[in-house]
């Protein structure tokens, strides 16, 4: 495996490690209220400042689980392409598609969340 390689696989540890990370933090916002703002929103929004942070909770966790597991299926895809056997490409480029697709809707969402609730 070149060098390359090894960059590419470690990335894909880090995508599949994101993924785990916005699952949790979607887990933690449903069971315990609080929110993991590092990847929501900037750090100039103030959370006291929200108009209906309930509503936010609701409107955000089912895009996050979305966002999370797309996150996670595509650093274990990532990850079998590397370690395992490579996908044919354009297969793999389906995958990314996929990805890239969630990941830009997953940014209007969280976007449209900080207009709509604050």
């Amino acid at each position: 495996m070149s060098s390359m390689d090894n960059m590419w696989g470690f990335m894909d540890v880090i995508f599949a490690g994101a993924g785990l990370y916005v699952l949790y933090a979607a887990f933690l916002m449903k069971t315990t209220g609080e929110i993991k703002t590092s990847f929501l929103m900037n750090k100039d929004v103030e959370l006291k400042k929200c108009k209906d942070l309930e509503g936010y909770k609701t409107f955000i966790f089912p895009k996050m689980v979305i966002f999370g597991v797309s996150t996670l299926l595509y650093g274990g895809a990532g990850m079998i392409n590397s370690y395992v056997f490579s996908f044919p490409l354009p297969i793999y480029v389906v995958f990314m598609a996929i990805f890239m697709i969630v990941l830009i809707w997953f940014a209007v969402q969280a976007r449209k969340g900080l207009q709509k609730f604050w």
